[in-house]
């Protein structure tokens, strides 16, 4: 068997608990599984191999791929696992643009968008909001949620959507040859009916209709998956995610959400101005004049106990 191996790469289209399908083109999809080799060499729970992940290794039967090699990530999508363990669990890899949509109804919620965009921040790719469901409120209310969305987080670029109207064009900007992308949010919150835009009948996720007492929809896309679109672009389709832990993330991403404030406290008559009383303070004289939202300020607030653990975490990795 060794005389028909061949060593081939590509990129991880889907991910079991112990078995991938890796792309070696659009149109040739094998089954993969890793070497006792690679499996020794990975340490940590985020090394471990995930969707969009490029790997090397020896094909066999035309069809087994034993994965030998993971391939340097420009980026890597990452969240702390759920429940009291501190370690992260991989999301996506070598992502250039992640969507996180969040629909024009109740599911809204600043705090969560603040930890998704610092998840993405912390990958390396650049946050793009996906306002969805816009046909189920009026443009007054989409006019202020995308107005509210820019100014909180200090220019994101957001599209709006609606399931009644084919929205592909907003997109195409991202999904140039070779570019990944990729859609995170709640679950419900429509990504899997967007996603279904770009896909032929053949290959469109499921979908399920909508409640009638929160107009959210319920969640149906249960594992990661890439799928090639006809450009040239890559997408993967998501699970919805309920909990954003924080804790593997870096300080730096952490305060890239906040860069108004990061980029106002720089001009503040005292470099540990606790932008409270202190005379000079840009912060406070930009919530004075409304340049800056009393909410977005409170927010930032609540997050220091989160940014000094992480510095602390940070300065102790780096002294060792």
């Amino acid at each position: 068997m060794e005389k028909n191996l061949t060593t081939v790469t590509g990129i991880i289209v889907f991910q079991g608990q112990d078995i991938f399908k890796v792309a070696l083109a659009p149109d040739k999809i094998v089954l993969g599984r890793l070497s006792g080799t690679l499996r020794k060499a990975l340490t940590d729970p985020s090394e471990f191999p995930v969707v969009g992940d490029y790997v090397k290794g020896d094909l066999f039967a035309d069809n087994q791929l034993l994965l030998q090699t993971l391939l340097p990530r420009r980026s890597f999508l990452q969240r702390k696992v759920a429940g009291t363990q501190s370690h992260a669990q991989g999301i996506a890899a070598n992502v250039d643009t992640v969507f996180i949509a969040t629909s024009c109804n109740q599911e809204f919620n600043l705090k969560r968008l603040e930890r998704f965009v610092t998840i993405v921040w912390d990958s390396g790719a650049t946050p793009v909001f996906v306002l969805t469901k816009k046909d189920l409120t009026t443009p007054a209310l989409v006019a202020e949620k995308v107005q509210t969305l820019t100014d909180y987080f200090y220019g994101l670029p957001v599209i709006t959507t609606s399931s009644t109207e084919d929205n592909r064009e907003k997109f195409l900007p991202y999904l140039g040859a070779g570019q990944l992308v990729t859609l995170i949010g709640s679950s419900g919150v429509g990504k899997s009916t967007l996603l279904n835009q770009f896909l032929t009948p053949q290959r469109q996720q499921v979908t399920k209709e909508i409640r009638l007492d929160d107009a959210h929809g319920k969640h149906s896309t249960t594992a990661r998956q890439l799928f090639f679109l006809a450009g040239g672009g890559m997408i993967i389709d998501t699970p919805g995610m309920r909990e954003i832990g924080l804790d593997t993330v870096s300080a730096s991403s952490l305060e890239k959400v906040f860069a108004q404030i990061t980029q106002l406290s720089t001009e503040c008559r005292f470099k540990d101005c606790q932008h409270q009383s202190e005379p000079g303070c840009a912060v406070k004289a930009a919530l004075d004049s409304g340049a800056l939202s009393t909410e977005q300020f409170a927010n930032y607030r609540k997050m220091q106990a989160q940014l000094a653990y992480l510095k602390r975490k940070e300065a102790k990795k780096n002294k060792n």
